[in-house]
Parts: structure tokens; C-alpha cells; sequence
């Protein structure tokens, strides 16, 4: 027993350090003669580096790609003296905090030097990347889109019908309350709608409720606001009957990550790319297997579950509708309303050879690449000519995430240096509150009397995005 314990062990140390490794060139240094291209999210290395090699054949200037660099590693390069030349970012979190600090390139001369065309680049996840002035830090790599998904064969059968989604979200509310079922020994076997599921959606719900976490492009902080309050509040309702921990034994029956009894996320929520472009969750029971087993009839999510290969992980098919989240009844007017994030390029400030570091970002948003990376990773493209790709054509239900992207009312996620802190304090306020009730607005002001003097300390000497 020993020496089998003894070869468990050495054989996990090295997984480990071979796992190190796969993400160690991150601690790498340039090599001469080609580009370096760090991406913060772990996706397919090979795949990646595969579609780079296209340009190194095309242009004679070979790229190294490394997937899934931590952040404190990008940040560690980004102030050193050789960081790479491009930094593909899962999402724009960060920028803010990396401007702050002076890391990060201002784009437009090299966008216009290396002939981009910025307009055709949807507007909404554009705006992530403008700073106050109109400065472009960045540009969008694809974007990720929340729309409400509901199984039509629940519906029928509480009566509904299957063709006609919530309307409202007092509607939804209603839905959900005669689509939650318990069995014989009052044990939940059937879920509504559940707001929080799989990951904090209160970005969206608060703008649904007239408001943001900020105001004046991230100058001010605007956490302790009637429409956060009235956000909580809406979202409370569906807790009323259930308990948490009922709830908590529900999720765990067909997804682990969101238990408290999890080993590593320990019920933390995760984001939809820690969910869909992380290594962690590859026993293939990620948190929708709920809904693709008909036992929640209502999810919030995003456009990779309508991709061909969404299904790969042998759910049973769903007879689903997918559409826009519906809007409060008392303003129709914010129908369409949603919030686009997603991966982001950016060029360090440091960066060797920045006119190269710009021909690969022109390479990269060119609509035949921008069509063909947003595919395989199941993003929404997010230029206009790129959006024609006949592969997307072809998706079913593709076009609904498409139509939230160019609506008037699609919002860019804004991003602050104090964001990430921010975030995370408010997602431990909204399961307080959500698990154990109370009144959203003492703890909404603790947070606006921390975080706006940070946030006004940081820009106090630099504006960020």
C-alpha cells in the first residue's frame, strides 16, 4: 500500500508539473524573431497555435502561443522588461487596472497604421475598450451573450404555452413558481428559474431595473442606487420558496460546482469562461446539465449552448426556445437589454516591436481569422462581415444572440481598477442576501463607502475605462 501510495503521489506530482509546464511559458522569455502571444483563458493550445502558424506562413514572422497564462503572471510580464508582444485577455476585467498602472499600449496610431477598420467592429463590445478620452486600449476578440433559455415540453406541461416565453419579469416570477415541483417527499425534483444559476447575472438585472454598478463611463460608483436595491429584491423572490439548502442538495444532484462541499470552487460562482473555456469542469457535468435533463425549465446563458458542438457532452435533447430576457413590465421600452463581454486584445506598453505586434492584430480581426476563431470557440464574432460567415448562418437560434449584440440597448461591461474587488464583495452580498434575507441597503452602502473612495483615488491621477 505504500508503494502504491508513493507512485499515486509521484504520479500526481507529475500531472502537475507537466500542468505547469503547458502554462509555464508563461514565465518564458521572447525568442528573436517571433512574436510572443500570451492568452489568459485556458483554450485549446494546439488549436490556437495551429490558426497563428497561418501567419507565420503567410507572413515569414513565426508566433509562440501560450494559453492559459494566470494574471498574475500577465501582470508580472506586463511591468517587466520583456513582456509579449500581444495579450489575448478572456475578458476586459482587467484593463482598467492595467491602464491605471500605465501597461498597456494606446492603439489607435498602430490602427491606423496597420489599415483596421474599427468600424466594422460592432459598437457595443467595442465601447469596452474606449477610455474616457476615445482612446482605444483594446479591441474585441468575440463576445460572450446571456438570453433566456426555457424547455417548451416543461412549459406544456404546467400548462403554458410552449411557443411563449415570460414576457415580463414579473412574469418570469410566475412561471417559475408553478414550473418548481417537489416529489412525494417534498424534496425539489423540478426548478423555475433560478436568477443566480450559474454564475451572478446582477449586472443585467440592475441595468433591466434603470440602473448601473456605475455612472459617468466608471467616474463614479453607483452600488447603493434603487435599481440595485430593487435588482436584490427581485431576485429574492425565488428563494421564498425554497431553502438554500435545498436548493444547494438540487444543484448538487447533477453539477458539483456549485456546492459548498466542492473541493476546489467550494461554491463559489464561476464565470462562463471558467465554466466553458477552463480545464477545471472535464467530467463533462457542468452546471446546464440541469436544464438539458429537464430539471430546471427556465436558464440564463450564454450563445455557446446553441453551437453544433454544445451537445458533445452526450445530453439527452432538449426541446428548448431561447429569447431575449424580458424586460420589467412597467418599462417595455428596455426590451433587448443586455450585457456584452468577452475576450479583448491588447498590446503591452512595453512591448518590443509594436508595429509587428499591430500587423498581428489587423492579421487577427480580419474577418476570415475573427470568423474562424469565433467559431471553434464558440464566441459571437463581433465584426459585421465576420457575423456573415455561413457557419453561423447555419446555427439555429444564432441570431437571437446576434440581434442583443447590435441592439440599441446592449451594453458593454464596464470595468474600473477596482472592478475585480468590487465584484467579487458584491457577489458575497447578493448569496448573503439571496440565503439569508435582509435589508440590501445597509450592506449596499458599506460597499459605496469602501469601494468609492478607492475608485475615486484611482482616477483621481488616471482615467480609466
Amino acid at each position: 500500500m505504500k508503494k502504491k501510495g508513493m507512485v499515486l503521489l509521484l504520479g500526481f506530482i507529475v500531472i502537475v508539473i507537466g500542468w505547469w509546464i503547458t502554462r509555464g511559458g508563461s514565465l518564458a522569455q521572447p525568442e528573436e524573431g517571433m512574436l510572443d502571444v500570451w492568452a489568459t483563458w485556458a483554450a485549446d493550445q494546439d488549436q490556437l497555435q495551429a490558426l497563428f502558424d497561418r501567419y507565420g506562413q503567410a507572413s515569414g514572422l513565426p508566433v509562440k502561443v501560450t494559453a492559459g497564462v494566470g494574471s498574475d503572471d500577465v501582470e508580472k510580464a506586463l511591468t517587466g522588461t520583456t513582456p509579449p508582444d500581444v495579450v489575448l485577455l478572456s475578458s476586459s476585467d482587467l484593463l482598467a487596472s492595467y491602464s491605471e498602472q500605465g501597461l498597456v499600449e494606446p492603439l489607435d496610431p498602430w490602427i491606423e497604421a496597420a489599415g483596421i477598420d474599427v468600424d466594422d467592429i460592432y459598437p457595443a463590445p467595442l465601447a469596452q475598450c474606449r477610455i474616457q478620452d476615445g482612446t482605444h486600449l483594446c479591441l474585441p476578440w468575440g463576445c460572450d451573450i446571456d438570453a433566456l433559455f426555457w424547455n417548451k415540453d416543461l412549459f406544456k406541461a404546467a400548462g403554458f404555452d410552449p411557443e411563449r416565453p415570460p414576457q415580463t419579469m414579473e412574469e418570469l416570477v410566475e412561471y417559475a413558481n408553478k414550473l418548481t415541483i417537489r416529489d412525494e417527499q417534498g424534496e425539489l425534483s423540478q426548478v423555475g428559474f433560478i436568477p443566480d444559476f450559474a454564475r451572478s447575472h446582477a449586472d443585467l438585472y440592475v441595468r433591466m431595473f434603470g440602473g448601473a454598478l456605475y455612472s459617468d463611463k466608471g467616474a463614479e460608483l453607483t452600488i447603493n442606487t434603487q435599481p440595485v436595491i430593487d435588482a436584490l429584491d427581485w431576485q429574492r423572490q425565488f428563494y421564498s420558496s425554497y431553502t438554500p439548502e435545498a436548493l444547494e442538495d438540487f444543484v448538487a444532484s447533477f453539477t458539483p460546482y456549485m456546492t459548498s462541499r466542492h473541493p476546489m470552487y467550494a461554491g463559489r460562482r464561476m464565470t462562463c469562461r471558467q465554466c466553458h473555456r477552463s480545464s477545471a469542469p472535464h467530467n463533462k457535468r457542468l452546471p446546464e446539465t440541469g436544464f438539458y435533463q429537464g430539471r430546471i425549465a427556465m436558464m440564463l446563458e450564454g450563445q455557446w449552448q446553441v453551437h453544433p458542438d454544445a451537445l458533445s457532452r452526450e445530453e439527452p435533447q432538449v426541446n428548448y426556445g431561447l429569447a431575449p430576457f424580458p424586460p420589467p413590465s412597467a418599462h417595455p421600452e428596455r426590451a433587448n437589454t443586455t450585457v456584452v463581454q468577452g475576450p479583448v486584445l491588447i498590446i503591452p506598453a512595453g512591448a518590443a516591436d509594436k508595429e509587428a505586434a499591430a500587423q498581428l492584430l489587423a492579421w487577427m480581426t480580419s474577418s476570415e481569422i475573427l470568423a474562424e476563431a469565433t467559431y471553434v470557440n464558440h464566441l459571437l464574432p463581433t465584426s459585421r462581415t465576420s457575423a456573415q460567415d455561413p457557419r453561423f448562418q447555419g446555427i439555429p437560434n444564432f441570431g437571437v444572440f446576434v440581434d442583443l449584440m447590435v441592439h440599441p440597448n446592449a451594453k458593454h461591461t464596464v470595468t474600473t481598477p477596482i472592478s475585480l474587488d468590487l465584484n467579487e464583495a458584491l457577489g458575497q452580498v447578493e448569496e448573503e442576501l439571496l440565503h439569508q434575507g435582509g435589508d440590501p441597503l445597509p450592506l449596499l452602502n458599506e460597499l459605496q463607502a469602501e469601494f468609492a473612495s478607492k475608485l475615486k483615488e484611482t482616477l483621481s491621477y488616471h482615467d480609466g475605462p
